[in-house]
Parts: C-alpha cells; structure tokens; sequence
C-alpha cells in the first residue's frame, strides 16, 4: 500500500476528518506519513464483530456501511459512512479491543488507514485531537439515541419519510418540480437500514407516489414534491 499524500492539502486523508481540522498543514502531513491507502471492490467485508481492532478507518470516497447481523441473519444497518467519516475508534481505546459491529462497502471505496497504536500517538502528543474524538463520539451517541428512538417508536412510513426529508437537507437538488434527490442505494439495503422488507419499502415508496407526494424515477431517483405534507406524516 501507498503512503496517503500529496502536496495539496485538500487531497490529505487526513485533512477531510474533522477530528483533525485543528491541526495546520505541517502536522497533517506528519499525520498523513503514517497513513496507508487502499482500494476496495463494492461489497467488499472490511471487518467483521470479533475481529481485532488494528486500524482507525477513514472514508476518503465511496461508502460504506456499518452494519450488526442477528441470530436469525437478518442484517440492520447501524450507519452510513461517505467520504470524511471515520469508523473503528471505539474498539481502539477498548480493553478489548474487538470490533463491535461489521463494516462492508457499498460501491468502491478509498479506505485510509491509520494504525492503533499510531493514532493513540497522536492523541497523546495533540491534546486538541482528544477533544475532536470526544464531540464526535458524543454526535455518534445521540444520532444513535434519535435512531433507536425512530425504529422503535415510528412506524414503516415515517421512518422512511424521515430518511427522505433528511437527505433532502444533506444531498437534495432543488428544481422546477420539486427536490430531487439520488438514492445510492438499493431496495434491499433501504430495507435494512428501516428494519423491514424490501417489499414493504417498494409498497411504501409506491403508496407515497400514487398520494402524490414524491415522484419516483426508476430505482435511483426521488422528487419530493409535497415537503410540507411529508413533514406532517413523519410527525404524526
């Protein structure tokens, strides 16, 4: 594998994580000596829960998903990571340290590699990067409180209404009809993201379009053009 950098900054693995935006331009580099890049084929299995925890990942493109299987091997999509999340940190200050869940991508994907004991390193040597960790780990727990609190207290249709509005803030495109959004990812994967089948997500989908409420493009495109009402329904 090749050493991640070059002489533009914005090209650092390093410098598109926010646990390293304090840093200046010197100490990414330093930072980024000690990073390795790879390249993985889609659907390819970056580790799996048990797996022991050797590297902090880095998500420089592509996507990937974080994911736990149940006994019964159904899978239930934890997160959803796109270029400048990190992943894999937790396990690393665990005693341990074990991967808790399973990491797979989604498309192909630039992975940058920082190892374990190199980024406890850093943590020591830059005070300012503990505290990065800490408010990201403080984001993750309450985006994973919202997210427990969605699957268990709304219902099909509001959980997907809600990913859809929210994509609509983070990735939509305003136009003529309505915001368009691109859906990268696949009925099935909708359906384990939500908890349900990929029929129920299809029927749901199908149900929102004949209300006139979303425009449906083929697999991969979605044009919300009733906001308003999408608001209500995800809110009753």
């Amino acid at each position: 594998m090749d050493n991640c950098c070059t002489a533009q900054p914005e090209h650092i693995c390093a410098s598109i994580v926010p646990i390293f935006k304090s840093l200046n331009y010197s100490e990414l580099q330093k930072i980024n000596n000690l990073i390795k890049k790879k390249k993985f084929s889609k659907s390819t299995i970056l580790f799996a829960e048990g797996d022991s925890a050797q590297h902090l990942y880095i998500v420089r493109y592509g996507r990937v998903k974080i994911y736990e299987m149940s006994e019964d091997g159904r899978q239930q999509i934890i997160r959803l990571l796109e270029p400048g999340d990190f992943f894999g940190d937790l396990a690393l200050f665990m005693e341990k340290q074990d991967y808790l869940l399973n990491a797979e991508t989604l498309e192909e994907t630039g992975i940058c590699l920082l190892a374990r004991d190199d980024f406890k390193q850093l943590i020591y040597q830059n005070p300012e990067i503990s505290l990065g960790v800490m408010q990201a780990l403080t984001e993750r727990l309450a985006y994973s409180e919202k997210f427990i609190s969605t699957l268990t207290l709304k219902t099909i249709e509001q959980r997907l209404i809600s990913w859809l509005l929210a994509m609509s803030e983070k990735e939509g495109v305003l136009t003529s009809a309505g915001t368009r959004l691109n859906i990268n990812l696949p009925r099935h994967e909708l359906a384990s993201l939500f908890g349900t089948t990929r029929e129920t997500i299809s029927r749901k989908l199908s149900k929102l379009q004949s209300d006139g409420l979303i425009a449906i493009n083929g697999q991969k495109q979605i044009i919300i053009l009733n906001k308003d009402e999408l608001i209500h329904l995800s809110q009753e």
